[in-house]
C-alpha cells in the first residue's frame, strides 16, 4: 500500500557539543494570593472559592493526550521553554492538530507515526484522514505547519520528557512534530542534548503516562518508506491497506489543571468543605469560627498550603432568589426581568433562562431554545449566553448545583457591582431565531454572607390566559420574616410607550403548598392600602394591584392575570422592604 507523502521531520544527530544541559527540576506551586477571611450566614447556600485565584504553578500548564491505548498527561515547561510551549499550544488551540477530514467532515485524529523501541515515539506530524476513494482505509494528511520556532535547548532529554523534532541541518526548524523520550537520550549514543544544537525539551510525562508510552512502543512497526519507516500499527495484516483502526491514534488532546486541591475544616461541626475540581465549596452549618486549610499539589507531588478563617453568623430573613414565568415572544414581547442590587460589596449572582425543562412540569408550548442577556442600568451589555454548557464558567454552575436541566437553556454566573442606593440590572429572555413559548427567568443571590443583596425584581411580559399568565416566584431564606411589596402593573405602562397594557391586572399570592395567602384587584381596595401608600411604592393607577405580606422563610408564587380574562402587557414586581 502507499500513503500520501510529505517531507519527514527526522531526528538526526550531527552537531558540535554545546554547554551541558540541566536535568528538568520541578518548581513547586506557590500561593499567589491569600484567601481572605469570610463571614457567612448560618445555613446559607455554599460559598464558592475559585482556588486558581489563590494558587499557581510557576512553571507548568498541563495537557492530556488521550490515545487508543490510554491517557498520557504531560506537564509543559511554560517558563523554561516559553516559545516552544506557546508554539505547541498554538497548534492545539487553532485545531491544526485535528484538521477536518474532507471525506468524513469530522476531525481527523493525530497518530503516532514513528516508534523506535527504547528510543522515542513521535507524533504531531500527520492526521489520520481517510482515502476519499476508499474511506475504509487511510490517506494521511500532514499537519499544516506554522513558521518554525527558535530552538530552546538546555533541559536534558531524559526518559519521559517531551521534545521537539526538527530538520537535520537547522537547529531552528521545529514546527509541529514532537516526541516522547523512552530512555535517557541526552548523552551517548543518541546525544540529543547536543546534536544539531540540542533538541528542545518542553514538557514531561507525569503520573503513569509512561506505562502508556511504553505500551505504544511495543506495538509492531512497519516500513512504508519515508516518512513512515517505523509506523506502529495495531492488528495489522500486511496484505491489506492500513485502516483507521490500525493506527495508534490520539483522538483528543485537551488542557487539564496543573494543580489538584484538597481542603479540610478544623471545626467541621461549624463549617464543612468540599473540593470539586478547582473550586472550594464551604457549607456554613452553625454559628462560630472555623479554620479552613487548602493544599495545592502539582503534577510532581510538590505541595503548598494556606489557611483562612470563616465566621458563621445568624442568618437574617432575606430574599435568596426571584423568578418569573411568562409567555415569551419577539421584540417587545420578550421576557424582561429587572432587579436591583444594594450594598457595599460586589454581588455574585446567577441568572438563568429556562424553557425546555418546563415541559416536565406539564406545560405545553415551552420556549424551546431560550437566549439570555444581562444589561446594566445604562443598557450596556454585561454578558450573554445561548446554551449554558458553552459558558466559560459552566463547571462553576455545575458545582453550585445551578446548571440548567437542558443544554438548550441558558445561564450567566457573574459578579456585579452594588451601591448603597442600589444599582439596576436587566435580564432579557428571548427565543433563538425569533421563536416563542413559555419561559422562565431566574435570579439567584449566591453570596452566603453580608455585603450586598438582591432586593427587587420587576418582570414585564405578555399576559394571556390559562398557562400563559405572568408568574413571579421568590424564596425567603434565613430566620424571622421578610416584608415584601408585590405589585401587578398594567395601565400605567402606557406612559412608558407600551401599546397594549393589561387594563385591569389582578394579583394572587400563594405559598409553597399552593395555598392562597393573599389576593388583590385594585390596590386601593386592599386593607393595607395606607401602608402601601406610605411605602412610597403604591401603583400609579387605581386599577393596578398590590399586596404587602410579611413572609416567613419558604417559597412563594405571585400570579398576575387580567380581570375578566383581559389580556395585554403586564408587569409583576417584588420589592424587599426595610433594607435600603
Amino acid at each position: 500500500m502507499s500513503f500520501a507523502r510529505s517531507r519527514f521531520v527526522a531526528l538526526l544527530f550531527l552537531a558540535p557539543l554545546l554547554s551541558a544541559p540541566v536535568f528538568a527540576q520541578n518548581v513547586p506551586p506557590v500561593v499567589s494570593d491569600s484567601i481572605p477571611d469570610a463571614t457567612l450566614f448560618k445555613g446559607a447556600p455554599d460559598a464558592l472559592v475559585t482556588l486558581l485565584n489563590y494558587f499557581s504553578d510557576p512553571d507548568t500548564t498541563a495537557v492530556r493526550l488521550t490515545t487508543v491505548l490510554g491517557e498520557i498527561d504531560i506537564a509543559l515547561y511554560d517558563q523554561r521553554a516559553p516559545q516552544t510551549v506557546a508554539n505547541f499550544k498554538n497548534y492545539l488551540d487553532t485545531g491544526r492538530y485535528y484538521p477536518t477530514d474532507p471525506t468524513t467532515m469530522m476531525p481527523a485524529p493525530l497518530f503516532v507515526h514513528r516508534s523506535v523501541a527504547g528510543f522515542v515515539i513521535q507524533s504531531g506530524g500527520y492526521a489520520g484522514t481517510v482515502n476519499p476513494a476508499d474511506p475504509a482505509h487511510i490517506l494521511p494528511t500532514a499537519v499544516l505547519a506554522f513558521p518554525p520556532v527558535p530552538n530552546e535547548p538546555g533541559i536534558s532529554n531524559t526518559r519521559g520528557t517531551l521534545a521537539m523534532a526538527k530538520l537535520e541541518t537547522d537547529p531552528n526548524s521545529a514546527t509541529s512534530q514532537w516526541f516522547i523520550n523512552l530512555a535517557d537520550n541526552g548523552g551517548p549514543p543518541n546525544n540529543l542534548d547536543t546534536v544539531n544544537g540540542g533538541f528542545t525539551v518542553f514538557g514531561r510525562v507525569t503520573g503513569d503516562g509512561m506505562t502508556v508510552a511504553d505500551a505504544i512502543s511495543l506495538v509492531p512497526r512497519y516500513n512504508f518508506g519515508s516518512p513512515f519507516e517505523s509506523l506502529p500499527l495495531r492488528d495489522y495484516d500486511p496484505a491489506n491497506a492500513v485502516a483507521p483502526e490500525n493506527l495508534v491514534a490520539i483522538p483528543s488532546m485537551e488542557y487539564i489543571p496543573a494543580l489538584t486541591f484538597t481542603a479540610s475544616s478544623a471545626q467541621p461541626n461549624l463549617a464543612t468543605v468540599k473540593v470539586i475540581g478547582t473550586n472550594l465549596l464551604i457549607t456554613p452549618k452553625a454559628i462560630g469560627e472555623a479554620t479552613i486549610t487548602v493544599t495545592a499539589t502539582d503534577v510532581d507531588g510538590a505541595q503548598v498550603s494556606q489557611s483562612f478563617v470563616v465566621s458563621m453568623i445568624a442568618n437574617p430573613a432575606h430574599v435568596a432568589n426571584i423568578s418569573t414565568r411568562a409567555l415569551v415572544g419577539a421584540d417587545e414581547a420578550a421576557l424582561i426581568g429587572g432587579f436591583i442590587v444594594a450594598g457595599d460589596a460586589p454581588k455574585l449572582v446567577a441568572v438563568r433562562a429556562i424553557g425546555p425543562s418546563l415541559a416536565g412540569a406539564g406545560l405545553g408550548n415551552v420556549l424551546a431554545d431560550p437566549t439570555l442577556e444581562l444589561h446594566d442600568g445604562t443598557g450596556a451589555l454585561i454578558a450573554s449566553n445561548n446554551n449554558w454548557e458553552e459558558a466559560a464558567n459552566a463547571q462553576d454552575l455545575i458545582d453550585l448545583g445551578l446548571a440548567p436541566t437542558e443544554p438548550n437553556e441558558s445561564a450567566i454566573l457573574t459578579t456585579i457591582p452594588a451601591s448603597s442606593a442600589g444599582l439596576a440590572y436587566t435580564a432579557i429572555v428571548q427565543g433563538a431565531g425569533g421563536t416563542g413559548g413559555i419561559g422562565l427567568v431566574e435570579i439567584y443571590d449566591l453570596d452566603s454572607g453580608p455585603g450586598a443583596s438582591v432586593l427587587n425584581i420587576s418582570t414585564r411580559s405578555d399576559v394571556q390566559t390559562g398557562d400563559n399568565v405572568l408568574i413571579g416566584g421568590l424564596i425567603v431564606s434565613g430566620t424571622g420574616s421578610q416584608e415584601v411589596l408585590v405589585r401587578a402593573i398594567g395601565p400605567s405602562l402606557a406612559g412608558a410607550g407600551v401599546a397594549d397594557p393589561l387594563a385591569d391586572p389582578t394579583l394572587t399570592l400563594y405559598d409553597a403548598e399552593g395555598v392562597q395567602i393573599d389576593f388583590n384587584d385594585n390596590w386601593q381596595d386592599n386593607p393595607a392600602a395606607a401602608e402601601i401608600e406610605a411605602s412610597m411604592l403604591s401603583p400609579n393607577d387605581p386599577n393596578e394591584s398590590a399586596v404587602l405580606p410579611s413572609l416567613a422563610p419558604g417559597g412563594y408564587t405571585a400570579i398576575v392575570r387580567g380581570a375578566g380574562d383581559v389580556t395585554g402587557t403586564g408587569l409583576v414586581e417584588v420589592y424587599v422592604l426595610g433594607t435600603l
